[in-house]
């Protein structure tokens, strides 16, 4: 009788698919939650943004008369109101109702 240690092609073969589905299913699932991740990431960097843009204009009076107050990222950064790596040209337009004094919206704007 002949003993014979070893695999057959067909296992071989079998076992390289199952791997292979394996790893399939977790790149989706880690390209799912990188996505996820980045996108809460993006949202609280505007939020961190908005609020230095807040603070900036309140304590600046930037409003004057006017309903809104613009002020560039990049100028955040360097007036110190943001302390991370955030240096952009992006504008960041705050928008209150002149009678209640109450900011009302803080959004980005093309141009002010």
């Amino acid at each position: 009788m002949i003993d014979r240690k070893g695999f057959t092609l067909t296992e071989l073969l079998a076992s390289l698919v199952i791997i292979g589905i394996l790893f399939g299913v977790v790149i989706y699932l880690v390209r799912g939650t990188f996505a996820s991740t980045m996108t809460q990431y993006d949202n609280i960097n505007d939020n961190m943004i908005f609020e230095a843009a807040r603070s900036y204009v309140l304590e600046t009076d930037a409003f004057g008369s006017k309903e809104y107050a613009c002020v560039k990222v990049k100028e955040l950064f360097e007036y110190g109101y943001l302390n991370n790596a955030i240096n952009d040209n992006r504008i960041v337009k705050v928008i209150r109702n002149n009678t209640t004094k109450v900011i009302e919206e803080i959004k980005y704007a093309h141009e002010c």
